[in-house]
């Protein structure tokens, strides 16, 4: 099932057009990303709650916690699109998806890959 549409944004890297979109699940921000077509692997990276967090893309900021801040903007999506495509993300072949940590502004495998 790919993301919504109305609840995500568009973002092109490298030519390619993905979806991006945050969601707050059980204290952790998850940002998803897929292909724009709704087809292939997810990618999850799940950022940990223990920083303020600010969303910003035009319409909308959310903010999580009280200690740091991580400012998810367009610019941190196309870095995370491209870091992750380098450490082994397909978004065009199907299955499962790919979850992945940012740690200190780095990428590490949770599970998928």
């Amino acid at each position: 099932m790919g993301i919504s549409k109305r609840k995500s944004r568009k973002i092109v890297v490298d030519g390619h057009n993905y979806r991006w979109s945050p969601s707050q699940d059980s204290g952790y921000m998850v940002l998803v990303v897929q292909d724009y077509s709704g087809n292939g692997k997810k990618l999850e990276v799940v950022i940990s709650d223990d920083r303020n967090i600010v969303i910003e893309n035009g319409s909308y900021s959310i903010e999580v916690g009280d200690s740091k801040k991580l400012i998810i903007t367009p610019k941190l999506v196309e870095n995370i699109i491209r870091d992750s495509i380098k450490i082994g993300w397909n978004p065009h072949v199907a299955g499962p998806p790919v979850e992945l940590f940012l740690n200190e502004e780095s990428l590490e495998v949770r599970r998928g890959l």
